[in-house]
């Protein structure tokens, strides 16, 4: 009989965002300083496209997991409802706030302010394995 799955409507981060902006300001202010107007203006401009490109590719959607034997089984929900192709899911790292996962071949780190609070209680009850 297979278990009911955890359901993880994942939403992007806005930690992830402002973190990921305060280092490219101190970068930009730092090239500034030291390098001058003209390579600072050059950093400033690649920064703010690399902030807008991550903020753009952040996951977002349903993603429905199970546990199977001895591994963890995960199906994006498509837009039309249905379910997508199972895929193998591992936790790689579970740290107090972060979790990062990888989904078939996809990277996700998972933010406390991208799941509801009882979503990501249950991903790290489901991760957490006693003694590793």
């Amino acid at each position: 009989m297979q278990k009911t799955p955890i359901i993880l409507p994942i939403a992007p981060s806005k930690y992830a965002s402002l973190l990921q902006a305060g280092l490219a300001l101190g970068l930009c202010l730092l090239s500034f300083y030291v390098l001058g107007s003209w390579v600072g203006s050059g950093m400033s401009i690649v920064a703010a496209l690399l902030l807008w490109r991550s903020v753009y590719v952040q996951p977002k959607g349903v993603l429905y997991l199970t546990n199977a034997d001895s591994a963890m089984i995960g199906r994006w929900r498509l837009p039309y409802g249905e379910l997508g192709d199972e895929q193998l899911v591992r936790c790689d790292y579970l740290g107090p706030w972060l979790v990062g996962l990888w989904v078939g071949p996809q990277r996700l780190w998972l933010w406390p302010d991208s799941l509801p609070r009882d979503s990501h209680r249950l991903l790290r009850r489901l991760c957490h394995r006693a003694g590793h």
